[in-house]
């Protein structure tokens, strides 16, 4: 830790430790120190993303809006948490919900958390509930295009994809998403979507080419 940065950091660590939530100021000093010095850790990463779906969740019980929910889900998520999600999400009647860009929400990321826990029926299900509420929103088709890549459906996700950006995503989200998806696939899935993604744009998915092949279950 370069000295002048010190007293900032261990600051930062001690409320994270506290489990009090960091400031705006803080996440964008840390992800600018990052870059250079790698401050921003997984673990100290995981461990914001807890506190901040911790405090969400709390508002959500004593408020019983389901927007916190919401974004409680999506923290929770970022640290390994699905199941936690999911326990919340599960006790939400979206049919009562009057508010169409609400429902919406809830079914996209419900459905993020399905995918998470590999219950990828459900998942497409939601999304595509989501998808019907809000037909000019991005996010669900951003879930179904994920979701179907991971499951070896690949025109059908690569259409989905394509919806998104129509609907706003950029596709630089979008191939960042896809890069996180061939990371996390066993060696024979990496393999097909390696093949399928270099034979529709060879030079968009370049990295695919330089992505280490991972090793099948079982080899030291």
């Amino acid at each position: 830790i370069e000295r002048e940065h010190f007293p900032k950091l261990m600051n930062i660590l001690r409320r994270v430790d506290r489990g009090i939530r960091l400031t705006e100021d803080d996440i964008v000093w840390l992800t600018t120190k990052d870059d250079m010095y790698g401050y921003y850790t997984t673990e100290l990463r995981e461990r914001y993303h807890e506190n901040e779906a911790e405090f969400y969740a709390g508002e959500f019980k004593k408020r019983k809006d389901p927007w916190f929910a919401v974004n409680a889900s999506s923290h929770y998520r970022k640290c390994e948490k699905a199941k936690t999600a999911d326990s919340m999400l599960n006790a939400i009647s979206v049919s009562r919900l009057k508010n169409i860009k609400l429902k919406s929400a809830l079914c996209t990321t419900h459905g993020g958390v399905k995918r998470d826990l590999g219950k990828h029926n459900e998942a497409l299900a939601l999304g595509e509930q989501a998808h019907k509420l809000t037909p000019k929103d991005f996010r669900p088709c951003t879930l179904l295009g994920a979701v179907n890549m991971e499951t070896g459906n690949h025109s059908l996700g690569e259409s989905w994809y394509k919806k998104s950006i129509e609907r706003g995503a950029s596709e630089k989200s979008v191939d960042n998403d896809l890069r996180s998806i061939f990371m996390r696939a066993e060696q024979d899935k990496q393999e097909e979507l390696r093949a399928y993604l270099l034979g529709k744009d060879p030079d968009r998915y370049s990295w695919v080419r330089m992505s280490p092949q991972k090793k099948p279950r079982g080899n030291r």
